[in-house]
C-alpha cells in the first residue's frame, strides 16, 4: 500500500456517499478512507448546535485519524471539507504527508463576491425567484425549488441525470449544521463561517499539495488561482467543461490528476 488518503466530504451537514469515486484511486495502490461527519449523512445528529463549528470539525477529523491508527494521511477535502482540510493542516499539519484541495475556497468572504457575479448571469427568472423567496425564509416554495434546479445543473453538476449517490448525499443533507455554519441563502453567508478566512495563513504551510476544480465550478477558478498562489509549492490542475461534481462529470481525468500527486509525493 502506497499510503492512506482520508477524504472530507462537502455540506457542511453533507454526507461522503458522492465521494466514492475516490475508490478508483485503490487501483493506484492507496487506501481510501471515507466518513460521514457529525450532523450528516448516517452520523449521529448532536442535539446542541454549539459543537457545529470549524474548531469542532477540525478535532473531529483528528479523532477519526487517531481513532484508526491512520498514521500520516494524505488529506483530500472537498467543497466544505477543502476548508476543513485547511483547518486541520493549519493545525495538525505534521500529521499530514499531503494535501488535496477540490472545489474549494480559502476566503468565504471571497466566494460570497464570486457568487454574486455568478448570480448576475443567472436567467432572469431565476434571479426573480431567489431574490423573491430567500428574504421570505420559503426556499421550499416550488419556484425557488426551480430556480436552484437550474443553478445546481449549470454550477454543481452538469451530468442528467445526476449520480444516484450524489443526489442521495443532496438528500441526506443535514440542514441544521448548513444552517448554523452557512445559512441557506444562495449568495448571502449567514451563518458563524461569514468571516472565515486563512488565506494569509495557508503560506505557513511547508507540505506538498494539489489544487483542483472545474472550470464551471461555483468555486471557481479564480478562487483555486487565489489558493495556488497562497500555498508555497502547490501545484493547480483546472479541468475543462466540468463543474463542482468533477469528480462524476470528468472520473477518468479528475482520479489521474489526483493519483498523479500522490505518485509524486
Amino acid at each position: 500500500m502506497k499510503g492512506t488518503l482520508l477524504a472530507l466530504h462537502g455540506g457542511p451537514g453533507g454526507s461522503y456517499d458522492y465521494l466514492t469515486p475516490l475508490f478508483g484511486l485503490a487501483d493506484r495502490g492507496y487506501r481510501v478512507v471515507l466518513y460521514d461527519q457529525s450532523g450528516g449523512g448516517k452520523s449521529e445528529v448532536p442535539k446542541d448546535r454549539s459543537n457545529y463549528t470549524m474548531e469542532h470539525f477540525v478535532e473531529e477529523v483528528e479523532g477519526v485519524r487517531s481513532a484508526l491508527g491512520l498514521g500520516k494521511v494524505h488529506l483530500y477535502g472537498h467543497s466544505w471539507g477543502g476548508m476543513l482540510a485547511q483547518g486541520y493542516a493549519l493545525k495538525h499539519g505534521k500529521n499530514l504527508r499531503s494535501l488535496t484541495l477540490s472545489g474549494t475556497t480559502s476566503s468565504v468572504p471571497m466566494l460570497e463576491s464570486e457568487l454574486e457575479r455568478i448570480f448576475e448571469k443567472l436567467p432572469p427568472k431565476v434571479k426573480a425567484a431567489v431574490n423573491k423567496y430567500e428574504p421570505l425564509g420559503d426556499y421550499q416554495n416550488p419556484e425557488y425549488v426551480a430556480a436552484m434546479d437550474v443553478f445546481n445543473r449549470m454550477y454543481q453538476c452538469r451530468l442528467d441525470p445526476w449520480p444516484e449517490t450524489l443526489v442521495y448525499s443532496f438528500a441526506h443533507s443535514s440542514i441544521p449544521v448548513g444552517e448554523t455554519m452557512f445559512g441557506l441563502n444562495l449568495v448571502r453567508v449567514t451563518g458563524n463561517m461569514k468571516y472565515w478566512d486563512v488565506t494569509s495563513q495557508l503560506r505557513k504551510l511547508r507540505l506538498p499539495c494539489l489544487v483542483i476544480c472545474g472550470d464551471h465550478d461555483f468555486l471557481t477558478p479564480k478562487l483555486h488561482r487565489e489558493l495556488h498562489k497562497s500555498i508555497r509549492g502547490s501545484k493547480l490542475v483546472i479541468l475543462k467543461g466540468v463543474s463542482h461534481g468533477s469528480m462524476w462529470e470528468a472520473p477518468g481525468p479528475y482520479l489521474q490528476a489526483i493519483g498523479n500527486f500522490l505518485d509524486s509525493v
